[in-house]
């Protein structure tokens, strides 16, 4: 169990150790801890030999610029940006009628709730 010091040391009120759910506040005030402990490792570690594709710290990797517009049709196009060996840029058209049904799978895929539209 968190002691008084420990709750103050976060900014917590030790006399408010328990949330309105019924749990006590001590997960996230060991969360809070664990995370200061991650900050300090990561400002004493050497970046120096940085491994780019294990590397637990890189977040984007390199990727091609990408464009999303409308073609003259009213379709969605999404391209991108050729590479050295191809002739020209790799494109994908989603038809006017099948966006919606895209765009939902996609939401889906993310976990993200679908967001709908107006109607067409």
């Amino acid at each position: 169990m968190l002691d008084s010091t420990s709750a103050r040391k976060f900014n917590f009120d030790p006399d408010q150790l328990e949330q309105k759910s019924g749990k006590t506040l001590e997960e996230p005030l060991l969360a809070a801890a664990e995370e200061v402990t991650r900050d300090a490792q990561d400002k004493e570690r050497n970046y120096d030999d940085l491994d780019w594709s294990t590397d637990q710290s890189v977040v984007l990797r390199e990727q091609r610029a990408t464009a999303v517009y409308r073609n003259r049709w009213d379709g969605l196009v999404i391209r991108q940006e050729k590479s050295w060996d191809e002739e020209s840029d790799p494109f994908l058209v989603i038809t006017r009628e099948n966006c919606d049904v895209f765009l939902d799978r996609l939401c889906d895929l993310l976990g993200i709730p679908s967001a709908g539209g107006p109607a067409r």
